[in-house]
């Protein structure tokens, strides 16, 4: 299975891409088809607001290299498995085997979905138990095991609405068709209709058709075996298409977390990235989402969950300032007089405090110090002066006078790292404070109880955002 590193170069011939064959030329039109339509696939196409790019930005095709975008995880082009897994996994001096990357990065950006509030994602580990999965099959396996299970246990009846000829009375009859029968001789007959429980509903349809699909993406024996139990449990249910608009029609009642939880799952699969190319039996399968959007999303969701009822805050934005709004930055005078507002301001966490209102930001990339970065032969260290530009910007017109940079770790970085920079207003009066830190949202442990895993992890992170949110 290839992978890459998010920017990553390889040679066509490393991936499985020929011009020979044709499969580079193919390639590039599905992801063209890809991108074009990436706005209506539901789940994902939330990190996808912003992009305005008329190319596809997933690969880059070179002369004799392929490159990966900044957006991560799998991709199905026929029997071509590609997987792309975030930059700061990326470590040129680690010893570590390939698998090991790949199982930290799947481990990381499942907890980072799960804390999401973009997307609905599935927040149920409880079922990880497999090692070395690309990140596709893991989403497969967390799915299939647990409807498998609870399909088992519990196979979902629910009341549907039948009409029927029958001669004995049952629910309630349709009178005009009665009267048909009536003038017809046939009064003995009665159109009936009532509520029976049934299995064929659309709950089970909607899992029979997900475990169908799933089933044409993923070449794993193990996760075969489960998906075709599933199928065969529900052997009597119809074959229909669904959407993931079906699921939204499916009642769930509050006190059926697993329903819940398998509903999300289909919903999440039936709207992924889905197309056929010009081939008419070579299909396209895609759960890619841009990083740097799932990584900003991940800290808004953890820390509203953790902290927006905590003493002294009084709510937490993101996106805006205390009220949500963007203001603008400048205002665009042209010669004729008239004006636009430009350049609005979009803090990714707007903190509103009855005492000095904080502005977090997230960015995903990675920064040493001056040793670190001698170490690891990285020309660049800590942080850009075009983000402390930007939180200026953010302390002059907001009026928040404390903003943080929030950064992931990588492989080859300790935690933690923090430091800020003071900034003196022109009248000496006003001063701007940016601070910077290197936080706990990165999984390096590959064997724990990732259940288990994630509450420690958590529990790390709260207390190092607690230090800067609480101060």
């Amino acid at each position: 299975m290839p992978y890459f590193f998010e920017h990553q170069k390889k040679d066509y011939s490393s991936v499985g891409l020929s011009n020979n064959d044709g499969s580079i030329t193919e390639f590039k039109k599905a992801l063209e088809l890809l991108w074009k339509r990436r706005k209506s696939f539901g789940l994902t196409s939330v990190y996808f607001e912003d992009e305005n790019n008329s190319e596809q930005q997933f690969f880059k095709f070179n002369l004799n290299t392929i490159q990966a975008g900044k957006y991560i995880g799998s991709i199905k082009f026929g029997e071509q498995q590609f997987h792309v897994i975030p930059k700061i996994f990326q470590d040129d001096h680690s010893k570590n085997e390939d698998h090991e990357y790949i199982e930290q990065s799947n481990r990381t950006i499942l907890w980072w979905l799960s804390k999401c509030t973009k997307i609905d994602f599935p927040k149920s580990f409880s079922a990880w138990s497999t090692q070395n999965f690309d990140f596709l099959d893991i989403l497969i396996h967390l799915f299939a095991s647990l409807t498998r299970d609870d399909l088992i246990f519990n196979q979902h009846q629910s009341y549907i609405e039948k009409e029927e000829e029958i001669q004995m009375l049952r629910g309630r009859i349709d009178f005009g068709k009665y009267s048909t029968n009536f003038y017809t001789g046939k009064s003995h007959i009665l159109p009936c209709i009532y509520d029976t429980l049934e299995i064929n509903n659309l709950y089970n349809q909607i899992i029979k058709y997900t475990a169908k699909l799933l089933l044409q993406n993923t070449s794993n024996e193990s996760l075969k075996k489960t998906l075709f139990e599933i199928i065969w449990i529900l052997d009597e249910v119809d074959d229909k298409y669904c959407s993931s608009n079906d699921c939204e029609r499916v009642v769930v009642s509050p006190l059926n977390d697993n329903m819940q939880t398998i509903v999300n799952y289909c919903k999440m699969f039936l709207s992924g990235m889905s197309v056929k190319s010009e081939k008419e039996d070579l299909e396209i399968f895609a759960f890619l989402i841009p990083t740097e959007k799932i990584f900003e999303d991940f800290l808004f969701g953890f820390i509203k969950d953790e902290f927006e009822n905590k003493t002294g805050i009084i709510n937490i934005m993101s996106q805006g300032n205390k009220f949500g709004e963007q203001k603008p930055l400048a205002e665009h005078i042209y010669n004729d007089g008239s004006l636009t507002k430009s350049f609005r301001l979009k803090p990714d966490i707007y903190i509103h405090k009855i005492d000095n209102d904080l502005i977090l930001d997230s960015k995903y990339k990675v920064i040493y110090t001056k040793e670190e970065a001698n170490e690891n032969d990285r020309s660049k260290s800590g942080v850009s002066i075009s983000d402390v530009y930007q939180m200026l910007a953010y302390t002059v017109k907001l009026d928040v006078k404390t903003c943080h940079l929030l950064y992931p770790p990588s492989l080859n970085t300790e935690i933690p790292l923090s430091g800020y920079y003071e900034i003196k207003h022109h009248n000496n009066l006003d001063r701007s404070k940016i601070y910077y830190h290197r936080l706990s949202t990165v999984i390096t442990d590959t064997k724990s109880n990732l259940k288990e895993l994630t509450k420690k992890q958590e529990d790390k992170l709260k207390g190092e955002l607690k230090n800067i949110i609480c101060e």
